[in-house]
């Protein structure tokens, strides 16, 4: 019978010494957003409109600044693709209620 056992940077195998080999190939993510698929994509992405004769109690420029559409639709895309719940999006694609508010949003103007 024939075992391997991980040692370090070497496999041992039987009475055997060989060198571990790592080959490492760019992988793409399945729920990752190219530049290409953005391209196609941004364009078509609802704009955020805000309702006219609404009064605003902040300054202009003041509070959080919106998240950026391509990171939403990328968030939107990993959670879709990934099927886990939107409270478990690792945090590099922002606010899970965020994400999620926007994706509703989206759902309703159509783009979705």
């Amino acid at each position: 019978m024939f075992s391997l056992i991980l040692v370090s940077d070497y496999l041992v195998g039987g009475d055997r010494l060989c060198a571990k080999i790592q080959l490492k190939m760019a992988q793409i993510k399945s729920w990752t957003v190219s530049d290409a698929l953005w391209s196609k994509i941004g364009p078509l992405v609802p704009a955020r409109k805000r309702p006219r004769g609404r009064k605003y109690q902040r300054k202009p420029g003041a509070g959080r600044k919106p998240m950026p559409a391509r990171q939403v639709f990328s968030a939107i895309v990993y959670v879709l693709r990934t099927g886990c719940q939107w409270k478990a999006l690792p945090k590099e694609y922002g606010s899970a209620s965020a994400v999620h508010a926007h994706f509703q949003r989206w759902q309703r103007e159509g783009f979705f």
